[in-house]
């Protein structure tokens, strides 16, 4: 048992109010990130329409509004208070929140001015906390702005027009304007990647899922692209077995995907499933929080980013019972798994990882474990180094030699000798990390159509055996307009 301590053994220290407040301003949002925590509370409120709007001009100022259950004044003054709720309590299944800090930090480390109101039950109430005065008072002491100063604040009206919601504004955006002599120029370019970050965060929201109505997310009215790092919507996608990690807390869904080679991919799609990152930097677990996107493209150090994972893609699902076991920090940006669920992740990677190299290595095609329609053979002939080498049983080559001498026979087996040796794999690597060989399906279409007639009219092979080889085996999409193009 612990000693009991006399009343005059406790004491009470009261933190700084102005030495507390700028320290967590450096927790390090970028504004992206606290726009999106406060979206996470619209969305726990059970918003369905929330709009992000700002202005960069002389009277700067970002505001999120939502049409979610919005607060009554208590617990709007509740929800000012910092640490507003213990992250040790159980919370609702669909609750973003966890720190009961986000709406207070996330804000304050953007701006000197935090108003909300809100409106629930025909109430609107209003609360504001003014860095300014806390430090004129050193006292933790939140304003309630007078009903006519509401007016003037953006997209007021619209909140006003609402049977409940919240609203949340920023004014006085030192940090978006630091240190700039053009305060309207940094602050246009540092809200630059909030509608791609957002798009990416909040991507699955913007749809129905599990019984939960989709919503809609715009920023200045404009509404977020689309975003999906799985592309649902490319038939060529694998989408491998499904495996549930079974805890006391609940249960963790992995879901692994494999993506369609480049080949596969318009510029599009590429821009859908990857971003500004490209495939390469965007490989690995994507960590989702009760459907809110919160760490992705990375294998927790599991395992390094290569060329031949970077088509893997794991949805990983976790319940927000799990947060202090993945060390979820304030800004809900990082995540790492625990010893046993990171254990288990281990053991997956070679499956999700081996059906992403199969389909870099034999891109459109099914592997059968028949070569002789393969251009080239991967080989590791000697040091153990590997190399590839034109196959010489491909129905073209072999066609070819047979209607050679023999000593033209011997100069085309050194010719394909020398092609495999001297094949440019650095440079080859290179163009592949690019991912920019995305094609025009009607060109290669055109093309194919037209090799399929000159390879039939050599070989005399039948339609079916003429797709089994390559590069024909590489679209099978294409078989079908193939067929349709030299078939009677």
């Amino acid at each position: 048992m612990g000693k009991e301590l006399d009343v005059l053994d406790r004491l009470e220290v009261i933190p700084d109010p102005v030495s507390l407040i700028e320290s967590m301003r450096a927790v390090g949002y970028s504004v992206e990130a606290a726009v999106a925590d406060i979206i996470d509370n619209s969305l726990s409120a059970n918003a369905r329409q929330i709009q992000v709007g700002y202005d960069a001009s002389e009277s700067p100022y970002v505001a999120v509004l939502d049409d979610g259950d919005g607060m009554t004044p208590s617990e709007l003054t509740n929800a000012m208070r910092h640490g507003s709720a213990n992250p040790s309590d159980t919370r609702k299944a669909g609750d973003l929140g966890r720190f009961g800090l986000g709406l207070k930090t996330a804000s304050l480390s953007q701006c000197r001015n935090l108003t909300v109101v809100s409106k629930r039950d025909g109430t609107v109430s209003a609360r504001r906390w003014d860095l300014d005065f806390v430090q004129e008072t050193h006292q933790w002491l939140v304003v309630v702005p007078p009903p006519d100063e509401l007016r003037g604040l953006p997209l007021y009206g619209k909140l006003e027009a609402q049977t409940s919601g919240t609203l949340v504004v920023w004014q006085d955006l030192d940090r978006l304007t630091a240190g700039s002599r053009n305060p309207q120029r940094e602050m246009t370019a540092r809200m630059a990647p909030l509608l791609e970050h957002l798009a990416l965060v909040f991507h699955r929201f913007r749809q129905a899922e599990a019984g939960t109505p989709a919503v809609a997310i715009t920023v200045n009215g404009q509404h977020l692209p689309p975003r999906d790092p799985f592309l649902a919507g490319n038939h060529f996608r694998q989408a491998l077995e499904p495996q549930t990690i079974r805890d006391e807390r609940g249960d963790i869904i992995v879901a692994p995907f494999v993506l369609p080679p480049i080949s596969k991919l318009s510029m599009e799609e590429i821009e859908l499933a990857g971003g500004r990152d490209g495939l390469r930097g965007t490989q690995g677990f994507y960590v989702y929080r009760n459907r809110r996107l919160v760490i992705w493209g990375t294998w927790f150090r599991l395992e390094p980013k290569k060329e031949f994972f970077k088509l893997t893609r794991i949805q990983v699902d976790m319940p927000n019972t799990f947060d202090d076991l993945w060390v979820l920090d304030i800004k809900k940006s990082s995540a790492y798994p625990p010893d046993t669920v990171r254990k288990r992740l281990k053991e997956l990677i070679p499956h999700f990882a081996n059906a992403s190299r199969r389909t870099i290595t034999y891109p459109g095609r099914r592997d059968t474990g028949g070569l002789a329609g393969s251009l080239w053979l991967r080989s590791e002939p000697r040091h153990g180094a590997f190399r590839y080498e034109p196959n010489l049983e491909h129905p073209l080559v072999r066609r070819l030699a047979q209607s050679l001498g023999k000593d033209e026979q011997q100069h085309l087996q050194l010719i394909l000798e020398c092609l495999g040796s001297a094949l440019p794999l650095d440079a080859i690597y290179s163009d592949m990390c690019d991912d920019e060989r995305a094609t025009d399906q009607d060109a290669v279409k055109a093309e194919l159509i037209e090799l399929a007639a000159e390879l039939r009219k050599i070989t005399g092979m039948e339609m079916d055996h003429l797709l089994e080889i390559d590069p024909l085996s590489r679209h099978p999409e294409l078989h079908q307009a193939i067929r349709e193009a030299l078939e009677p």
